[in-house]
């Protein structure tokens, strides 16, 4: 069975329409997918010659419609839900949340904890850097919360997230969700059907 890497941050709508269904997608294939923790605001980077990420340029009405529409119809495709309360959280800090991935992941209870965080902070919304609601999900998950939350507020995982981040860039990663097959990269929920051609190679 082969393993391919899903690099995702719960700050990205488009990573969690993706993660609703990447392993779907795939099962045909016989694969593995290993969903890889990033802070996206560390992936972004800056314009050629500059040192900071360049602010993302408002979008005209026309635009800005046909992209919730397009949001909203990739939602129902995937299985997914978007609320438009979500909007209200896009400058939230989702490190807590991924390091808290990580120690589920450690537990081999990731699933349990990682698709109610994406609906957490997507359909219902809440907070994604809000430590009581990360606490319960990690309950939810079947984990002991108390120490899974306070292991995901360590040094070592502050540690190791930033680790992940920083192997993430030197790969080439610049957004997410990111795929690799071998070494030929496919950034986007859309670009899964090349993703499916170079497996099937």
């Amino acid at each position: 069975m082969r393993t391919i890497p899903f690099y995702y941050d719960y700050a990205c709508p488009w990573a969690y329409l993706g993660s609703c269904r990447v392993e779907r997608y795939f099962a045909d294939l016989d694969v593995t997918i290993d969903f890889r923790p990033v802070r996206l605001r560390e992936l972004v980077e800056p314009p050629a010659g500059e040192e900071k990420p360049a602010k993302r340029p408002k979008l005209g009405p026309r635009k800005a419609a046909d992209y919730r529409a397009s949001l909203l119809h990739w939602a129902e495709l995937c299985g997914g839900e978007i609320s438009p309360a979500a909007r209200d959280f896009m400058r939230s800090d989702t490190s807590l949340a991924l390091r808290a991935a990580l120690v589920a992941k450690d537990e081999g209870r990731f699933a349990a904890f990682h698709h109610p965080m994406y609906r957490a902070r997507w359909a219902e919304p809440h907070d994604p850097s809000d430590p009581v609601l990360i606490h319960g999900l990690l309950a939810r998950a079947g984990l002991d919360a108390d120490a899974a939350l306070a292991r995901a507020e360590s040094a070592e995982l502050v540690g190791r997230l930033d680790a992940d981040t920083k192997e993430a860039i030197e790969r080439g990663v610049f957004g997410v969700p990111t795929i690799f097959v071998g070494d030929d990269m496919f950034w986007g929920n859309d670009r899964f059907e090349l993703v499916r051609h170079f497996l099937m190679k």
